[in-house]
């Protein structure tokens, strides 16, 4: 049998077509990349992967090493040749999609990422059939009660989201390359808080299918006073009604967040009073047999809805959807030198998977 020999990082041959095949086995460029020249092949001190070995082959220097006297190449520098012009998109794309990870509130809110090859999507969620969940115990020969994985009736359409650089072609190619990620990489955090706002819409209105999250009236429905603002006894018994998800993340405008924030506490906390009775010399002992509450992280967003704050479970709330190659074709005009705008674009919409893991206070009724 055989044995196939891979081409190393120096003996493929780079072609924009490359981004084509990618698309159609719905991987990123490097993700292809790797398929090829696979980095786990070098050994386990390989510092690089398959896209940076491709950079130092054509000796394209991203970012500055003033401590070692190496500073970053000239945009031109990718287009020295024909294959080096090849590596400009997902150089693009690469700086973006690391910047929205790492500078982002959009990660906190998603379960998952899909890729897909169109720009509609018909989510999935599990039917549990109501009456069938009181079923504890079944007899020989009888029906187990029934969880069905259905499509969602409405499908999901991806929109574009993203920012153009004007700026003629030799104007980008002598910019160094560190001074042209800096600035894709503020066009990729508007593009994430655009993003991050229509996923919270998402979480309170639903993606069209019918899956709006509840809405817990402060007052009416959890015995607060309104006109006090938020209080520790109501903010438990919202917590509660996630069971048996946890509230992980919580999302609010400046004024909701300040207010959760400094929330009045109890003199003593009822879960800090249960941890002394069973240390101290008192014969009761109680323990909340359920894990009811986990640490969650509070973020602030500016254009969040007033009077509300919207909390998830992270693990189970939302779905975000990815063209795969929406992100590349623009940056595939601009080395073709069929356009002078530089732009910075991804197909991207999202969907809600379990709507239990939801959930809206309003804060104002």
């Amino acid at each position: 049998m055989a044995i196939e020999v891979k081409p190393r990082a120096n003996e493929i041959k780079l072609s924009i077509d490359m981004y084509k095949e990618a698309q159609r086995q719905k991987l990123t460029f490097s993700q292809y990349l790797e398929t090829i020249d696979s980095s786990e092949s070098y050994g386990p001190n390989e510092k690089l992967d398959a896209f940076e070995r491709q950079l130092k082959r054509f000796d394209i220097k991203v970012a500055n090493k003033p401590e070692k006297g190496i500073y970053a190449s000239d945009v031109e520098a990718f287009f020295l040749t024909e294959e080096s012009k090849v590596l400009f998109p997902e150089f693009i794309s690469r700086v973006a999609r690391e910047e929205q990870v790492a500078g982002s509130i959009l990660p906190e809110l998603i379960a998952i990422n899909t890729p897909i090859d169109s720009n509609v999507y018909v989510p999935y969620y599990v039917d549990d059939q109501p009456a069938e969940q009181s079923k504890r115990r079944v007899t020989e020969a009888a029906q187990l009660p029934l969880c069905e994985i259905k499509g969602q009736e409405h499908s999901i359409k991806l929109y574009k989201y993203g920012r153009a650089i004007k700026a003629s072609y030799e104007a980008i190619r002598r910019m160094k390359i560190d001074m042209l990620a800096l600035h894709v990489k503020r066009i990729a955090q508007q593009t994430s808080l655009d993003k991050a706002l229509d996923a919270i819409d998402v979480i309170v209105n639903g993606d069209g299918n019918n899956n709006a999250a509840k809405v817990f009236k402060l007052g009416a429905d959890l015995g607060g006073d309104k006109s006090n603002g938020l209080d520790y006894k109501s903010w438990l018994k919202f917590l509660m009604n996630f069971y048996p998800y946890h509230c992980t993340t919580v999302i609010g405008g400046l004024d909701e967040v300040v207010g959760l924030l400094t929330m009045q506490m109890p003199n003593v906390d009822p879960l800090v009073l249960v941890s002394m009775l069973q240390q101290g010399p008192v014969n009761a002992r109680m323990q909340l047999g359920q894990d009811l509450f986990v640490n969650y992280r509070v973020l602030y967003l500016p254009d969040a809805p007033e009077k509300t704050l919207i909390a998830i479970d992270k693990g189970f709330a939302v779905e975000q959807l990815t063209e795969i190659g929406s992100d590349i074709m623009e940056s595939e005009k601009f080395i073709m030198n069929q356009t002078s705008v530089l732009a910075v674009s991804e197909n991207n919409g999202f969907a809600k998977i379990f709507n239990k893991a939801t959930a809206v206070l309003d804060l104002a009724n």
